[in-house]
């Protein structure tokens, strides 16, 4: 261990992956368990045993699952969020009047993270979209939530990111050119508004909006998504970005309201 790293506590360390390990598999056996993640069969039971005796854990036909405990957690998180209390009120508004998807997304670790969605009656996607919830999306360049945060970040920063996940590609659209992406990060900050046109999924269009405290530090992004067929033209280029500028430009008057005197929000 080098003198700047920080001191970590391996029961500690094996709890956390025994837990990322039934999120990424949905459920899994003590002997599965015990591969993944280097324990005996033996001191993986009495892990689980010990998570199942809390809740965090339970066990179903004969597999460990994540227990309903952990949904309070989570739920807690959430609404200790300055972005998502200023943000929620909005988002509705945005998605029922827009008939669409809308999304309120932080950066968290290189990743994006949902805070909040919201479906208007007509929203397609909304099958898809609450898979997002599931666990951060590891790449911010090829959706328009993402983007927008992008070209308010630093440009180290942005570099640290492409470093640590790459510029894969999910469609023909997706830019994985670190100068094209630049190009297209300079222009957002222009216009004021990210695009995604089926850069992550063929058939969606998306419009993305930074979410900005003091003008300069973004908290996150504001998205409004829906069908390439429908979005076209004026509409994909003019209307949709005008009411999603709006709705961030309201979040961002709710985030300064409750921060009057300058002081930086908890997201």
């Amino acid at each position: 261990m080098s003198p700047d790293e920080p001191r970590r506590i391996q029961s500690a360390d094996r709890v956390c992956d025994i837990l990322e390990h039934l999120r990424e598999t949905g459920g899994t056996t003590v002997s599965a368990l015990a591969d993944a993640v280097g324990l005996s069969p033996g001191t993986a039971h009495t892990y689980l045993a010990t998570l199942e005796s809390r809740g965090f854990v339970r066990k179903y036909d004969g597999e460990y699952r994540l227990g309903l405990e952990l949904l309070p957690y989570g739920e807690h998180v959430r609404l200790q969020n300055d972005l998502y209390r200023a943000a929620k009120a909005e988002l509705h508004r945005l998605a029922h009047g827009s008939n669409a998807t809308a999304h309120l997304m932080t950066e968290y670790d290189g990743r994006l993270v949902v805070l909040h969605e919201a479906f208007g009656e007509d929203a397609i996607g909304t099958e898809f979209h609450p898979r997002k919830r599931d666990r951060p999306q590891t790449h911010l360049h090829c959706t328009s939530a993402g983007k927008a945060i992008l070209a308010h970040m630093p440009d180290y920063r942005v570099a640290e990111i492409i470093h640590d996940h790459g510029l894969v590609s999910y469609t023909s659209s997706t830019i994985t050119d670190p100068d094209e992406l630049a190009a297209e990060l300079e222009d957002i900050r222009e216009r004021g508004f990210a695009l995604n046109d089926q850069e992550q999924m063929q058939g969606i269009r998306a419009v993305g909006a930074p979410i900005l405290y003091d003008g300069e530090h973004v908290l996150g992004a504001v998205s409004l998504s829906g069908s390439a067929s429908n979005w076209s033209g004026d509409r994909f280029r003019e209307e949709f970005p005008e009411k999603v500028m709006r709705a961030a430009n309201a979040i961002e008057v709710n985030v300064h309201a409750e921060y009057p005197d300058g002081d930086r929000p908890w997201i």
